[in-house]
């Protein structure tokens, strides 16, 4: 299963990238994390459907340093065939 996320409110400059890589690691989760020039945070989650809906629950949390504001979740079309999380360089 595969899905896409936008993570928005102040989550930017607070280590939610590497904070949401470590979450993602520990559920065994694969996909990508990167920075939006709007100030969002991108996310793609790759895995079984338990574990990216809880991993989806602790996104609408984040680190304590942050405050998310609103979490948009849709499907991912495209093949994802990497085994690894990682925090990719923003656009």
């Amino acid at each position: 299963m595969k899905k896409h996320l936008i993570i928005s409110g102040r989550v930017q400059g607070v280590g939610f990238r590497y904070w949401i890589q470590r979450m993602a690691k520990e559920k065994n989760i694969f996909g990508w994390v990167k920075n939006k020039i709007a100030g969002d945070v991108e996310i793609l989650i790759v895995g079984n459907e338990k574990e990216l809906n809880d991993l989806i629950k602790l996104c609408e949390k984040g680190p304590l340093s942050s405050n998310v504001d609103h979490v948009k979740v849709s499907e991912y079309k495209k093949d994802y065939l990497k085994k690894s999380f990682d925090i990719i360089k923003s656009d």
